[in-house]
């Protein structure tokens, strides 16, 4: 297992902040994971993992030890009920690709989003509220490894246990090892001409001239979102272009992008409005 101390993170984040992890551990397989986080549970030692990168802010310094999924397993498997197991650090991307090699789809509309398999499940990924669209739509189950009980199980989806932006892996102790989908039958060009749609909707709606971390809130008011839009703190500044999405604007720090956002629950507050933020913070 590759061990990385005072690792510069900037290539781990979508934002692209120049933050540095005191150590950060990239596992290979599952049982050099198990070992990993059982030591750490011996230990006392909290820890935090991530994958893909997107929707989450490093602090400047990082204290706690990080734990890069994006090499665990990046297996796609088609079985022959129809199903397709996907290893957690595949990237959408080549997901929505080796469906589109096997005539199937239903997902093209995430090709932009810069994710892997596990973080899209573990966010419930989607179009967004008003289409309704989410990766849980296709979902059967999930493999998962329970620190608690330092043992893999199975988790099968029930009618309820997603909602937008939701997913039940965000209220307990669990890693998401991989995910069993059983996705509709599609033409090849049909898939085209959905990724070739998404891109060209991400070139004329979405910031994507600038590093950043996705929608900020998965929760708020859509007046306030259009307050904001052109707030600057350092070199990070809310889109001028798209709604809810902080822009780098060169050199943003996390406490220039925390800043931002606690602006924004000061505005929702004036407007008597709940928010609730998608991003997570790790120090």
């Amino acid at each position: 297992m590759k061990i990385q101390k005072d690792c510069d993170l900037h290539l781990y984040n979508t934002m692209r902040l120049r933050s540095v992890a005191d150590v950060v551990y990239f596992p290979e397989n599952r049982q050099e994971l198990k070992e990993l986080i059982k030591d750490f549970k011996q230990k006392g030692q909290s820890y935090q993992v991530f994958s893909g990168g997107s929707n989450i802010i490093f602090a400047e310094r990082v204290k706690t030890p990080l734990v890069h999924l994006m090499a665990l397993d990046k297996e796609i498997a088609f079985q022959d009920d129809g199903r397709v197991k996907v290893g957690c650090s595949v990237r959408i991307q080549s997901l929505i690709r080796e469906l589109q090699k096997h005539n199937m789809g239903g997902i093209e509309y995430l090709f932009s989003v810069p994710t892997s398999v596990g973080g899209a499940v573990y966010m419930n990924a989607g179009r967004g509220k008003r289409a309704g669209l989410n990766i849980s739509d296709y979902l059967e189950e999930v493999e998962y490894y329970s620190p608690k009980d330092d043992d893999i199980r199975i988790y099968h989806k029930a009618v309820g246990d997603f909602s937008y932006r939701y997913s039940p892996f965000q209220e307990k102790e669990a890693i998401i090892l991989a995910a069993t989908f059983r996705f509709p039958q599609q033409d090849h060009e049909e898939t085209e001409r959905r990724i070739q749609q998404r891109m060209e909707y991400s070139r004329k709606h979405l910031s994507a001239d600038r590093p950043s971390c996705g929608s900020v809130f998965c929760e708020g008011n859509r007046v306030v979102y259009r307050l904001q839009m052109g707030m600057r703190v350092g070199d990070a500044m809310y889109s001028k272009k798209t709604p809810n999405w902080i822009s780098n604007m060169g050199e943003a720090t996390a406490g220039n992008v925390m800043a931002l956002i606690k602006k924004s629950k000061r505005l929702h507050k004036l407007f008597f409005s709940r928010c609730r933020v998608e991003i997570r913070y790790i120090s």
